[in-house]
Order: structure tokens, then sequence, then C-alpha cells
């Protein structure tokens, strides 16, 4: 059973930069991201080992995923209870994200406040396949 709920920033135009972000990685880490989500969205309280506050920002946190050779941080935030939002992907580059994703992942945070259609569920990858297996409560 879900006790977290996680979104997507999404374009007025229904674009979905999170959903676009992800397809473009190889498909193993792609498929990690996406059950590392599943796995939080079960959990309380998230481990700090997982997430934490991104330094110099009010707002954004950043989710800690190893893929193959390659440090993931899909950037986020709170947004009410249970609910978080993934602004942007990124990944850390010499223990550093680049200033540009943060910036992204602001630059979003921002029209969400202003726009709520800016918020959409999460897609996963492969819930189709999942849902055919029995395990529609992933989602």
């Amino acid at each position: 059973m879900a006790l977290w709920t996680f979104c997507d920033y999404v374009e007025t135009t229904g674009r979905n930069p999170i959903r676009q972000w992800l397809d473009t990685l190889p498909e193993a880490d792609s498929a990690k991201i996406d059950y590392r989500l599943r796995h939080m969205s079960a959990l309380p309280k998230w481990p700090e080992k997982w997430v934490s506050k991104y330094h110099g920002t009010d707002e954004i946190y950043e989710f800690r995923i190893k893929g193959n050779r390659v440090q993931y941080r899909p950037l986020g935030t709170y947004l009410g209870a249970r609910r978080y939002i993934i602004l942007a992907g990124a990944i850390e580059k010499g223990d550093k994200i680049p200033r540009s994703d943060i910036e992204t992942a602001e630059r979003r945070l921002a029209n969400v406040r202003r726009d709520r259609a800016h918020v959409a569920f999460h897609e996963y990858d492969g819930v189709e396949d999942l849902e055919e297996d029995g395990d529609e409560g992933l989602s």
C-alpha cells in the first residue's frame, strides 16, 4: 500500500520532462529509479542516505540513486502531506550537481506554486506489465 504519492513536473503542453529524462537513461538505470520510487512510496520515513535537502537551496531535495557508474540525482520537493514532486532529473558530476539543473528545479517549483496544472502523477515505466502480473498496488 502506498503511503506516498510521487508526481512529475509537466509542461502546460502536457510534455513530461521527467519521464522524458528517464527514457533517455539506460533501461536498467531508469528501471532502478522507478523501483526506488515504488519502494519509497511504501515507507513512512525515507532513509537519509536516499534523500536530503540540497545545500544552498530553500526547498530542493535530491534523491540519491546509483546507476551503472553514474550517480542519479532526481531533484524535487515535498508538495503537501505525503506527496513529493520530481522537478528535474540530474546526474552528479565530481560530487556536484550542475547549477543549471538546480536552477531548472527552482524555476519549475515556482511554476508549480503559480499553477498546479504543472503537477501530474509520476509515470512509471512498465506499469502495464506490472498490472498484468497482478501487482497493481505498486504504482
